[in-house]
């Protein structure tokens, strides 16, 4: 007996007169099920698509879409895999089309001729759509075949009875969204453009997993509406980022636990890695927050984080290789420094959250750091190498960094030379260093007082306003009989520096 799938190849492959309407009526619920394009199609417009869309099969490296051609059919996949490809290297759209040509044109195809890998399509997805929504009908990228893959191809005359004003108001809903966020306000009209493009639209349900911990990063999430639960477990960085965590020994270890390194009993070392391997919910992302960015800004493998989302969410997608194609660019460089200061924001709530919950959280502050403080931590590396050669280091069996006796000597110079009221900037290549790490860790720790201040609503008050405010509130508050539950702040991109209510953590302040 031939299965579902065969039986929908065997009636699209006929000729469209050939396709009575017992035979697309009975195909309806296979096709709202295949492609998220087919869901909101009332039956008859949707019974129109079957009956004259067109079937068709493609082999490996066949070039079904050519960047800065004329488009007029859209491509959904039913079975298969194919590579999205765009060229950037020339503005010119002529020059665009006769370079494609030329690389389509050789007996093998060189795929990374064709520009930058941004995305791969599979199984329900949609290609080729863009050129029937622009006005231009110009293709805006390449699309390759991956392995042979069975297509239902939809031409113009069909698109602009049937699936138009879907398509179309998705790509209204991405433009607007790219048009009002502030984090690309500074763009050209054409960068904002290619930004929309380049977004997925998706929906995704209760319990759904955004990202995962430990998983290779591959997207950005955009949340254009709904809900997603943040949670960490912090006792896995250490062993999922390894090089960072040496480095972070190396560098600043002053942020380690007063015990880190320490020998224990068997008992009391499965005891300690069960409380370290908890799992901590760190807040709640509501409309306009980004997941996946931290770890493509800092430049992180795999995700720091578990995001689950709470409820049903619109969220757009951005891929890892579209992300770098329109940030690692000067123009995009305020864009990237806005995410950065956003980015700081959500580490001061993990760490207050961490902190809370009796967690030392060493990794968390050196992303902020890394983030916040870079210029610093070159330093503090430019100086680590100039003192490699000197013999003068020691290392205990867990890679914990001890000073030697010299620096140990050095230490109590500067204790002395403060004393004295002696500037002793420059006297000594150990020096700076000692001061630039302590220096860090000052203005972190000045930085995460900062944003307590603001996040318990202080504004730009000063220490002593502020607490007389706070004072007066609560005189407020108890002679009105009620209690005031506060929740915690973070700066948002839709209105910096605060964020709505929607941000909640399970804490109260």
């Amino acid at each position: 007996m031939p299965s579902l799938y065969e039986k929908v190849v065997s009636v699209i492959e006929k000729d469209p007169d050939n396709r009575t309407d017992f035979d697309c009526q009975e195909l309806i619920g296979w096709f709202r099920n295949k492609s998220p394009l087919f869901l909101s199609l009332k039956q008859d417009i949707l019974k129109d698509v079957i009956r004259h869309c067109v079937f068709e099969k493609k082999g490996q490296d066949d070039v079904i879409i050519k960047q800065g051609e004329n488009g007029d059919r859209l491509y959904i996949i039913l079975k298969g895999k194919v590579s999205i490809y765009v060229y950037h290297d020339k503005e010119n759209e002529q020059e665009i089309r006769q370079h494609v040509e030329r690389v389509c044109s050789k007996v093998k195809l060189e795929r990374s001729a064709l520009g930058q890998h941004v995305w791969t399509s599979g199984d329900g997805q949609t290609v080729g759509e863009i050129a029937l929504i622009k006005e231009d009908c110009i293709r805006t990228a390449s699309v390759v075949v991956d392995t042979n893959s069975e297509l239902l191809v939809i031409d113009r005359a069909l698109y602009n009875r049937s699936v138009r004003d879907v398509l179309e108001k998705e790509f209204r809903e991405k433009t607007e969204f790219v048009e009002s966020n502030p984090l690309f306000e500074q763009w050209t009209s054409r960068q904002r453009k290619a930004m929309a493009i380049s977004l997925k639209s998706d929906t995704f349900q209760y319990g759904c997993r955004l990202t995962k911990q430990r998983q290779e990063v591959d997207n950005v999430y955009f949340i254009r509406s709904g809900e997603a639960e943040v949670i960490v477990d912090q006792g896995s960085h250490r062993n999922q980022y390894p090089e960072l965590w040496a480095e972070m020994e190396r560098l600043l270890p002053e942020l380690l636990p007063p015990n880190y390194g320490m020998n224990y009993s068997p008992y009391e070392t499965l005891k300690r890695k069960r409380i370290a391997h908890r799992q901590y919910p760190m807040c709640l992302l509501g409309a306009n927050e980004i997941v996946g960015a931290l770890e493509l800004v800092i430049g992180l493998p795999t995700f720091i984080e578990t995001c689950t989302v709470t409820r049903s969410s619109e969220i757009l997608v951005l891929s890892k290789a579209n992300y770098q194609r329109l940030f690692h660019r000067r123009s995009a460089a305020r864009a990237v420094d806005m995410l950065k200061d956003t980015l700081c924001m959500r580490l001061f709530l993990y760490i207050h959250r961490s902190q809370l919950s009796d967690a030392y959280a060493p990794f968390l502050k050196y992303l902020t750091i890394k983030l916040r403080d870079t210029e610093s931590l070159k330093l503090l590396k430019s100086k680590h190498k100039r003192r490699t050669g000197n013999g003068d280091k020691e290392f205990l069996y867990y890679g914990f960094y001890e000073y030697s006796r010299l620096e140990k000597h050095d230490q109590g110079l500067v204790k002395l030379m403060k004393v004295l009221d002696i500037h002793y900037m420059g006297l000594d290549s150990f020096l700076p260093e000692l001061e630039t790490s302590t220096r860090v860790l000052m203005e972190l720790e000045k930085q995460m007082k900062d944003w307590k201040h603001r996040s318990r609503g202080g504004g730009g008050q000063t220490e002593g306003s502020s607490k007389e405010t706070q004072s007066t509130r609560r005189a407020q508050t108890a002679n009105n009989g009620t209690r005031q539950k506060k929740k915690y702040v973070v700066e948002a991109l839709n209105e910096p520096p605060k964020l709505e209510a929607f941000l909640r953590s399970k804490t109260t302040l």
